[in-house]
This record gives structure tokens, sequence and C-alpha cells, in this order.
């Protein structure tokens, strides 16, 4: 039992630090020999507990989605209301991409030419699942009456995500040039006067 807690410890360890690689260098300049460098490691121990570079790249593709999901999940039972809810995850967002992680460009770095399709498709389910948890947030807001019956949910989860992807791609391109948290005032602005009810 305590062999395979390490295992799984470690194999955490390891996409957590994978997950910092794709942020600095994208999919394409990630490597296994850097990677088990950043961890401690020799690359022969990374093998130990991944088969190969893709199975690395899947496990920090997994960690991603799980710490994204979480993300959602801890911001409905922090707020007081699904539009409170809305504006804090855009906040906490926008706090991520300031921070340099993985958040910026992982969607974007793991789509590039040559990848597998099996990872593509895995990105897809993870950015639907996210739209899917902003959908159920925003139908929270309709059932409290906060958020206006006429709004499609679809639409208006899909409006929410595109209000931070192009924001991380911004600040990943142009630095602290790009005022992201002035961004998500004003976004957050338009979003909320777009699908509050008056």
């Amino acid at each position: 039992m305590t062999q395979r807690m390490n295992t799984e410890a470690r194999r955490e360890q390891i996409a957590s630090a994978a997950l910092d690689v794709l942020a600095e260098r994208g999919s394409e300049g990630f490597n296994i020999a850097d990677l088990a460098e950043r961890v401690g490691l020799v690359p022969s121990a990374v093998y130990r507990h991944f088969e190969g570079r893709e199975d690395v790249l899947d496990a920090a593709l997994d960690l991603f989605r799980d710490r994204v999901y979480r993300l959602v999940d801890a911001v409905r039972s922090e707020a007081e209301n699904p539009l409170m809810a809305l504006e804090l995850l855009l906040t906490r967002h926008a706090k991520l991409i300031e921070s340099g992680g993985a958040a910026p460009h992982i969607m974007a770095s793991m789509n590039v030419p040559g990848g597998r399709a099996a990872r593509r498709s895995k990105r897809e389910k993870i950015f639907m699942g996210y739209v899917a948890r902003v959908e159920a947030v925003i139908r929270d807001g309709q059932e409290s009456g906060q958020v206006r019956s006429d709004v499609d949910p679809a639409t208006a989860a899909l409006l929410f995500a595109g209000m931070i992807q192009p924001a991380a791609l911004l600040r990943h391109s142009e630095g602290e040039r790009f005022d992201i948290t002035a961004h998500v005032a004003r976004v957050w602005d338009l979003f909320r006067r777009a699908v509050a009810r008056d």
C-alpha cells in the first residue's frame, strides 16, 4: 500500500513538473531529460513511472483537467450566489494567468501539429467539460432568479470561456503590457449586464 501511494505521489509530482515545462516551452520543447532534472531524478527514473514522453504528456493533461475542474467546484462552494461564483472564477483565472503557470497556453500547446489525435480529443473533452460546469453555474443562476431566463446557458458558458482564452494568449504573448486585471473588470461588466436579471 505504501509503495503504491509513493508511486502515485511521484507520478503526480512528475506530471506537475511537466505542466511547468509545458508552460515554458510548449509540447514541442518538452523532453524527459529536462523534466527529470527539474524533479531531481535521472531520466530512467521517470520511465519507472511512465511508459514514455506521450504518457507523461497525457498525465500532465489529466492533472490540468483535475485542477481546472476543482477550481470551478471551489468557487461554486465558496460564493454566496451563482453570479458571484462566475465573477470569482474569472478573477481566479486571471490570477493564474498572471502567475505564469501552465494555464495560459496549455490548451493551445497540446494542439501542435504532429500531436497525438487522442491528446487533441482529450483536450477538447476537457474544454467541453469545463464549459458544462460553467453552464451548470449559469443554470443555478436561472433557478435562483439572478440570471435571465431567456439566456441560453450553453451559449453563455461558451461566451464566459471566450473571455478567458484570448486573455491568456494575449498575456502570454505580450507579458505585462497586457493588463489582465483591467481586462477582467471590463469583460465581467459586459457579461454581467448581458446575463443578469435587472
